[in-house]
């Protein structure tokens, strides 16, 4: 019965295919970064300045081909033409309270968030988020997808790749540890019971 359930899973990788999003995408991609958020954006952007939902404004970021967190940040795996995870990656001098944040959120939702903002690991590609549906997992898109961002990092020449993941999350952890992330920085929760992580791993 094991390998049968090997053989099932090494087929299934082999009709995954890894490519850059498209425009089309930024909906179902925009979804996935809320998921892969566990409740943290939803807890950012509950109240905003322009009452709108987490998935809507995300959207509205990944189709702006002028921003750093455009669709063209992110990596698909794609499973018979259906997107099955995501990695959304860019330069982590982006992580941070900016001037439209500032605009966008109260002077008190951004204080609650100071600490994770004012959180990086200089010259790193950041992977802001990473997401694979719970089907899928388990058989190495994770690994391939954090793979596919070690080679961006390398190609834009950073040092470092670094990522947030909540402490309690131990499956992510589990394969980030595998991966060689380490841990940088414990950050006070911001809307859990548990510290966020700030990891990185030399690329």
């Amino acid at each position: 019965m094991a390998n049968l359930q090997k053989e099932v899973e090494e087929r299934c990788l082999m009709d995954i295919d890894y490519r850059d999003a498209r425009i089309e995408d930024c909906t179902q991609i925009a979804e996935y970064i809320d998921y892969a958020s566990d409740g943290i954006l939803e807890c950012l952007f509950k109240g905003n300045a322009a009452g709108m939902g987490v998935a809507q404004v995300l959207t509205y970021g990944l189709e702006n081909e002028y921003g750093y967190n455009t669709y063209k940040s992110v990596i698909v795996a794609e499973y018979q033409r259906s997107i099955i995870g995501i990695v959304q990656s860019y330069s982590s001098i982006h992580h941070r309270i900016d001037d439209e944040m500032k605009e966008f959120f109260s002077k008190e939702k951004l204080e609650q968030f100071k600490e994770f903002y004012d959180s990086r690991i200089e010259n790193s590609l950041l992977v802001n988020a990473m997401f694979v549906e719970p089907t899928f997992r388990c058989i190495g898109i994770g690994t391939k997808l954090l793979s596919l961002s070690r080679i961006k990092a390398k190609s834009l020449g950073f040092d470092k790749l670094s990522l947030f993941v909540l402490a309690d999350n131990i499956n992510a952890l589990r394969v980030y540890s595998s991966f060689g992330f380490n841990k940088e920085k414990e950050i006070k929760p911001v809307n859990h019971n548990t510290e966020i992580l700030l990891m990185s791993c030399n690329v």
